[in-house]
């Protein structure tokens, strides 16, 4: 019940928070408020992924090329569990682990709501900035970067110009795309290194959040690598197979193929399992 009674004094504050600025007309100088989110767009936000990026641009270009290396690891590693995990479920179901997605009080548990929300708020702000270092690193224009704020959770977006995007050279491309689950991959590799060398000293409050920093932080490195569509993996299969004279058939097969497997390992996990909160 703590978790719960927190969660609706952070939505009645939010609601008491969205009443004074629509009542007040304190929207504008890029200040966006809906019934459910709130987006702050400013220019020093830009000059914040700018200074980044300066700080060490060759490190930053290691770091994205890594990343292309690495996204190969994490898409093939995604592919293969769900391809084994749904050949368990036809010949040896008893081992056959649950795939489901993470529904807000439905499979994540409202006393676990506020650790995933937190967590998930580091990661995706994490995974944006590294995006939008990126751009700059490869000489992309960020239109517009962001603080998101919804309801119960925060996050972060970075909108690159598409044109010059589209227009860069693959490898850059391919860092841009790359970068995010980089970050989020690095972000699970360090939590397990504090939760392993001094987990033991640390508040049962703080290992429970790094619990939660890996477990998203690693599922969404790993999951957002697969040559799907709007998935930066999709953006890097893409990519790659845009210039080749099969492309759109790869991305078609790529595309139906990921789906089949999630969505296979989804529905047997349900027949199965049911839903399961975490």
């Amino acid at each position: 019940m703590d978790a719960i009674t927190t969660v609706l004094a952070i939505v009645a504050i939010w609601f008491i928070f969205y009443e004074i600025v629509k009542t007040f007309k304190l929207e504008g100088e890029g200040l966006e408020v809906s019934p459910y989110y709130a987006i702050f767009k400013s220019t020093a936000l830009n000059s914040l992924i700018k200074r980044m990026a300066d700080w060490k641009p060759d490190f930053w270009r290691i770091f994205g090329n890594i990343g292309i290396v690495t996204a190969i690891g994490q898409a093939t590693f995604a592919t293969y569990i769900l391809s084994i995990n749904l050949m368990k479920f036809f010949f040896k179901p008893e081992e056959a682990q649950a795939v489901q997605p993470l529904i807000p009080g439905v499979t994540i548990s409202f006393s676990s709501l506020p650790w995933f929300l937190l967590a998930a708020g580091v990661v995706i702000v994490s995974h944006e900035l590294s995006h939008g270092i990126q751009c700059v690193i490869e000489n992309v224009k960020v239109k517009s970067a962001a603080v998101l704020y919804a309801v119960i959770t925060f996050g972060g977006a970075v909108e690159p110009d598409e044109e010059e995007l589209n227009k860069a050279p693959i490898m850059s491309r391919l860092r841009i795309f790359a970068s995010g689950s980089l970050i989020n991959l690095a972000t699970s590799l360090f939590t397990i290194i504090i939760a392993i060398s001094v987990g033991n000293y640390l508040p049962n409050e703080v290992n429970l959040f790094l619990s939660w920093l890996y477990f998203v932080s690693f599922n969404l490195a790993v999951m957002n690598m697969l040559p799907l569509g709007p998935l930066d993996g999709g953006q890097m299969w893409k990519a790659a197979t845009d210039t080749t004279k099969f492309g759109k058939q790869l991305q078609t097969i790529a595309t139906y193929g990921i789906l089949f497997l999630i969505g296979g390992n989804i529905i047997l996990s349900f027949g199965k399992f049911g839903l399961i909160p975490i």
